[in-house]
C-alpha cells in the first residue's frame, strides 16, 4: 500500500473520529442507535445485496457476447467492489474489474475497457433519471434543498461524471488513441497482459456489438432497478431509526448524496472516513439533526460492508481466485497467468 493513500486514509478516519465526539457526541449518537430496529437493518442489507447482484448484471449484460458466464461476471463485480472500499488507492474498484476480467475471466482487453466505460455511462445516468422523475413527480415542487442547488450539483455531476466517461468511449476510438498505444506499444501491453497491436480495431468492433444493438438500454434499465433497491435499502435505515421523512424525499436526497460521492474526487481516493464526514454534513444541510446524520452513515457502513463480505469470499472461489494473488493485484505485480486449482499446475501462456 502507497503512502500516500494510506495517509489520507488515517486523515480521513480521524477527522471522521473527531467529528463524532468533538461535535456530534458520543451520548446522542449512542442514543440514537439504541432505538434502531434490527429486522429493518438486515431487510436494508438485503435490499443492497441485490442492488450490488443488479450492479454486475448490468455489466454481464454488456460484456454477454465475451463468453463470460453471469456468475463470473457478478462475482467479479462483488470482489471489484469490495476492493474500492476498502483499499485507499484510486479507482481500485476498475483497475482490479480490468485485472479479474483479462486475467482471470479471459475477456479480451479492448471489450473489457468498452464495456467498464460503458457500464460507468449506465450507472452515472440512472441515478440522473431516476432524480428527475423524482422532480417531475413533485410536480417541481422539491424542497429538499433549493433549486438553484440541485442544478448546481446536477452541473457538476453531468460535466465532471457524465461527460468524461462518453468522451472517453470516443476518444479510445480514434486516430490519437491509437497511435499513443503504437507509441507506448510495450509499456501497455505489459500493463494489459497481451498484446495490444489489435486493441483499437478490436475496440471498435466492439463498440458495433454493445452500444449499437440492445445491450445499452438494457443495462441502463438494469441500472434504474439497481438505484431503486439502492434507495430503498437507505430508506430502511431511515425506517430503522424512526425518522419520519417521506419516502420520495428521503429517495431524492439519498441521490443527491450519492452524486456528491462520485462528484467529489477525494472519495477515489479510499472511501472510508472523509466520505462519511462529508455525507454527514450533507444531511445535516438536508435538515436531519447531527445524531441521526452520523447514525444513518455508520449504519450504511455496516449494512454495506456486511453485504460485500458476504459476497466477497463466494465471489473469490466461483473465480479460482486466492487471497494471495487478490493481494498482489496491491502490489503491483501484475501476474500474467490464472491461478490454477493446483499449486502445482503450470502457468498457462496468455
Amino acid at each position: 500500500m502507497e503512502k500516500k493513500p494510506l495517509i489520507i486514509l488515517i486523515i480521513g478516519v480521524s477527522a471522521y473520529l473527531a467529528y463524532i465526539f468533538l461535535y456530534v457526541g458520543i451520548d446522542r449518537l449512542t442514543s440514537v442507535l439504541a432505538g434502531t430496529n434490527p429486522l429493518l437493518i438486515v431487510l436494508s442489507m438485503l435490499l443492497l445485496l441485490l442492488s450490488i447482484v443488479l450492479h454486475g448484471l448490468s455489466w454481464h449484460i454488456l460484456i454477454s457476447g465475451g463468453g463470460a458466464s453471469t456468475p463470473k461476471t457478478i462475482s467479479t463485480m462483488a470482489v471489484s467492489l469490495f476492493a474500492s472500499y476498502v483499499a485507499p488507492i484510486g479507482a481500485a474498484s476498475e483497475f482490479v474489474r480490468f485485472y479479474i476480467a483479462t486475467r482471470i475471466v479471459g475477456l479480451s482487453a479492448a471489450t473489457t475497457v468498452l464495456s467498464i466505460l460503458v457500464h460507468r455511462v449506465c450507472i452515472t445516468l440512472a441515478p440522473l433519471i431516476t432524480l428527475a422523475s423524482l422532480i417531475l413527480y413533485l410536480g417541481g415542487d422539491l424542497v429538499v434543498v433549493e433549486r438553484a442547488a440541485i442544478t448546481t450539483i446536477v452541473a457538476m455531476y453531468i460535466s465532471l461524471i457524465v461527460l468524461p466517461n462518453i468522451l472517453a468511449i470516443g476518444l479510445i476510438r480514434t486516430k490519437i488513441f491509437e497511435n499513443l498505444v503504437k507509441r507506448y506499444e510495450k509499456h501497455l501491453s505489459r500493463i494489459i497482459g497481451s498484446d495490444v497491436i489489435n486493441f483499437s480495431e478490436e475496440y471498435r468492433r466492439s463498440i458495433a456489438d454493445i452500444i449499437g444493438g440492445r445491450r445499452f438500454p438494457i443495462a441502463l434499465f438494469i441500472s434504474l432497478i439497481e438505484w431503486f433497491f439502492l434507495a430503498a435499502s437507505m430508506y430502511m435505515i431511515f425506517m430503522a431509526l424512526s425518522l419520519k421523512k417521506d419516502l420520495v424525499i428521503a429517495a431524492a436526497s439519498i441521490i443527491l448524496i450519492q452524486i456528491l460521492w462520485w462528484i467529489l474526487p477525494i472519495s477515489f481516493a479510499g472511501s472510508i472516513g472523509i466520505t462519511d464526514l462529508l455525507a454527514s454534513i450533507a444531511y445535516q444541510l438536508l435538515n436531519f439533526e447531527p445524531g441521526a446524520s452520523a447514525s444513518i452513515v455508520l449504519l450504511y457502513r455496516l449494512t454495506s460492508l456486511t453485504s460485500l463480505l458476504i459476497l466477497f469470499y463466494p465471489s473469490l472461489k466461483i473465480l479460482s481466485l486466492y487471497p494471495g494473488e487478490f493481494r498482489s493485484i496491491y502490489k503491483g505485480r501484475g501476474e500474467d497467468k490464472k491461478i490454477a486449482k493446483d499449486p502445482q499446475e503450470p502457468p498457462k501462456n496468455s
